[in-house]
């Protein structure tokens, strides 16, 4: 080893060029390990958040609510359906009063990708159109690929609690549940987005 390359590997400038060099090639190699994980947590994900408290009640009934949809809708609503008590069971679980002889949840609705694209975002719209009201939730940061199902549970309207049926936000304020249907808004990875043509109408 020849003395100025001695001197060199003992001078500070030398060794923070080294220094330099390592981190330039490091990160690089960060960058595809970070977007690795990334994905790998995305792809595992396929529904809304299922580490849910489940909600506690005696369900009079499980009520099929209808849906609307295209017939080319890319995220197909296969299943959605409402659970049922009394006006009584009602103020007791919420302790609030309501005028209602039946309640009903807020829906689950189970759906599955028929398109050929990825799905980023999905808002379920809850329509009264008898009362002409909507509520609607938004589920955003999916990776639902073609093929894949997914389910919306009433427990992911609400926050988490001990029993999440006690939050009044879990329940309907409609008179009559055969009035009530679902549709959805799709969001697709490619930026693209698809609603029904009469998304507009009630």
């Amino acid at each position: 080893m020849n003395k100025w390359f001695r001197n060199s590997l003992n001078s500070t400038r030398f060794r923070l060029l080294m220094l330099v060099i390592g981190i330039v090639v490091l990160i690089p190699v960060g960058v595809v390990v970070a977007n690795s994980v990334k994905n790998a947590k995305s792809s595992g994900s396929l529904s809304v958040n299922q580490d849910i408290t489940k909600a506690e009640l005696v369900s009079q009934e499980d009520f099929s609510l209808g849906i609307e949809q295209d017939e080319d809708a890319p995220l197909k609503i296969l299943d959605a359906r409402v659970k049922t008590i009394s006006g009584d069971q009602y103020q007791t679980l919420t302790s609030e009063a309501t005028l209602l002889q039946e309640v009903v949840s807020v829906p689950e609705v189970a759906f599955q990708n028929v398109s050929d694209k990825v799905i980023v975002g999905v808002t379920l719209i809850i329509n009264d159109k008898e009362a002409k009201t909507n509520r609607g939730l938004y589920i955003r940061e999916q990776s639902i690929a073609p093929g894949d199902k997914f389910t919306i549970y009433p427990e992911n309207f609400v926050r988490v609690e001990d029993n999440p049926a006690k939050n009044p936000k879990f329940w309907l304020s409609v008179k009559d549940k055969s009035q009530v249907v679902v549709r959805v808004v799709v969001n697709f990875k490619d930026g693209s987005l698809w609603a029904n043509k009469n998304y507009g109408v009630q």
